[in-house]
């Protein structure tokens, strides 16, 4: 899969790893049966989590299903059936514009780490979820994952009153229209957690159907600006996604949350 990174205006030489670490992690997505449409009635969604884009593997469950209309209201999904593989939603498009359809943040997980010295973490398990010695040093701290998987869908002309809504810490913030993603034209977003800039961080970017290929249609980026734009050689179906780990906020029942956001997205010619 090839595709091109630059900030702002200026083209750089951003870091490009090959898949490896997080690529191979479960990572939920959602994909609707079409991101445009004219006149259709009714969007079908396939909500799972998986290791190889887009073939669902565990159904998503969420303490927070919702959409978002095209005049920005939010609303609760119509069906929603939770199988062992994945989830299928059924919403009805009574407005034109553009929708969000999202699983909302969902609490997941708890588990216990340690926290080293140095400020790294570490599992308390081993081969075969044998326990591990406690490091010298090491304090136990418990954490919890938090996950925000979003799509947008459009019928008739795009809107943006859906697309400005905020969801979460970790936000994939689109400036790029994500339902007017051209070839030529590439995405444009920025990356924030709690409302800053995340420079640093690293995402990974899969391609639907990747795994035909040499780098398994994972590429890992890191984010160097405010602005991040990426341009595209292929138009397909693509889902961006990041994790990020942070104090949990005050008042959680643990001490860290592991905050993971994605968006699945289709880029036409």
């Amino acid at each position: 899969m090839a595709y091109s990174l630059l900030t702002r205006t200026t083209t750089i030489a951003a870091t490009v790893i090959a898949s490896v670490g997080s690529a191979f992690a479960h990572t939920s997505y959602m994909k609707p049966n079409f991101f445009a449409t004219s006149r259709a009635e009714l969007v079908t969604l396939e909500v799972a989590f998986t290791e190889s884009f887009s073939n669902p593997e565990v159904g998503v469950k969420s303490q927070d299903w919702h959409f978002y209309s095209p005049d920005g209201r939010r609303g609760q999904y119509e069906n929603i059936v939770e199988l062992k593989q994945l989830t299928v939603i059924e919403q009805s498009l009574e407005q034109e514009g553009t929708y969000r359809f999202t699983t909302g943040e969902r609490l997941g997980r708890k588990g216990k780490r340690y926290l080293l010295p140095d400020g790294m973490l570490e599992s308390l398990f081993g081969e075969g979820r044998q326990k591990r010695a406690k490091p010298e040093g090491a304090k136990v701290i418990t954490t919890q994952t938090a996950t925000v998987t979003d799509v947008y869908v459009t019928k008739g002309a795009p809107t943006e009153p859906a697309v400005d809504t905020r969801i979460g810490r970790l936000r994939i913030e689109p400036l790029t229209h994500p339902n007017e993603i051209y070839l030529d034209e590439g995405f444009s977003f920025s990356l924030t957690f709690d409302g800053d800039p995340l420079i640093g961080q690293t995402m990974t970017l899969y391609q639907d159907g990747g795994a035909y290929d040499d780098d398994k249609g994972t590429t890992e980026i890191t984010i160097n600006d405010d602005v991040t734009t990426l341009s595209f050689d292929e138009p397909g179906l693509y889902m961006l996604m990041t994790r990020h780990q942070a104090e949990a906020p005050q008042g959680s029942e643990t001490d860290l949350r592991s905050y993971t956001t994605s968006i699945t997205f289709e880029v036409t010619r």
